[in-house]
Order: C-alpha cells, then structure tokens, then sequence
C-alpha cells in the first residue's frame, strides 16, 4: 500500500479564527500571539528580558551537546519556564533551536566551548548531575542548595565521565514503567520543578 504524503501547516500563519480573534481586540487569543504569559504581553522583548532577569531563581541549568540533541531545546525552555539564573550548553555550538519555540529570544542561553571553560563554574554553582548511574540518588528525597547548577546528558549518551567527575552529586528520577531513561527535556522539567518546590519548603 501506498504511504500517504503528509503536509505540514505553515505555522508562521495564524488560523483564520485566530486572526478574527485579534482584529476583534481578545486579549486572550492576543497573549497566544507571542506565546508570553498575559502579564508580559504588552512589553517588549528587551522589557520582558529585564523582567525575567530581575526576578531570576537562584539556580542554573547546562546542558551537554557533544552529538547534537533536539530535546535540548525542549530543556532551554523548561529553563524560561523555571526562570533560571543562568542557561548554559557546552560541546558543539551550533543548536537546533525550533524546539524551544523562540524561548531563547527571552533567555539567554550561554555556549561554552569544553569541560576546561566548564569547571570555573565550580566557584559559583553547586553543580548536580541528573542521571540514573551507579551511586545516583532519587530526586525526591535530595536536598538542592539554592545555588544549584544542573547539568543533564544527551539522549543515548547521558553524563559524559568527565562531567560526572565534577558533579557534586548525581541524582535520578525515580520511574516506575519499562523505559530505562528519560530525554533530557523531559528529565530538566521534572528536576526544575522539584527545584523550586524543595526551595518553598
């Protein structure tokens, strides 16, 4: 049988109801427009970047991308949505950047070139590997410092050794089903939420 073709919308269009939406004046469907929470959406971007600045959390968060991952995307945008401090990725600097959805015209997100440049952040953060090697502990019973910096692995490959040399603790998330690992966008929202939470405590 013959495969069907797919087609794919152009999703820099809005939909006709959208459209009719905002020449109307909702202010609903107006905030989907720049895809910023309702209190933002009439500030510019330099204004919403000062905002998110000046009420950062205290933590970080970096990524490695040594091979190339488009989960890492997914994670810058956990970042914005966790306000972290600092973003940071180190390996290779090209990165694909569709899946943080335009996130890191808000966020910056910082490359460093090697492990070398990575371990002066060893003077700043407390740094917290997430990764479910041997000697990891669960995440929901670990004590974050405020000053955290997670660092999460590439799909596949995980926490290069060297990282996970200068990894104060390495913790994992506890799963319950059939698959061994979690993409690092998923696994940096779970770890960002947890975060947050264990500093309300």
């Amino acid at each position: 049988m013959q495969q069907k073709l797919r087609t794919v919308p152009n999703l820099a269009d809005s939909s006709l109801v959208h459209q009719a939406a905002l020449a109307a004046g909702d202010d609903h469907f107006r905030s989907w427009q720049y895809n910023v929470a309702d209190h933002l959406k009439d500030l510019t971007t330099e204004e919403v970047k000062e905002v998110i600045k000046a009420t950062a959390n205290p933590f970080a968060v970096c990524f490695e991308h040594w091979i190339g991952d488009f989960n890492m995307g997914t994670g810058i945008r956990n970042a914005n949505a966790f306000n972290a401090k600092e973003v940071f990725y180190v390996g290779t600097k090209k990165w694909d950047r569709r899946s943080a959805v335009g996130v890191h015209n808000y966020t910056e997100v910082q490359w460093i070139s090697d492990i070398e440049d990575f371990k002066k952040l060893k003077d700043r953060y407390v740094i917290v590997g997430i990764d479910n090697v041997p000697g990891s502990v669960p995440i929901s019973t670990y004590s974050f410092s405020e000053n955290t910096l997670m660092v999460f692995g590439e799909e596949g490959t995980g926490l290069t050794p060297e990282m996970q040399s200068l990894c104060k603790d390495i913790v994992y998330i506890e799963m319950f089903g059939s698959v061994r690992s979690l993409n690092c966008g998923t696994a940096s929202g779970i770890a960002m939420y947890q975060y947050i939470n264990s500093q309300r405590k």
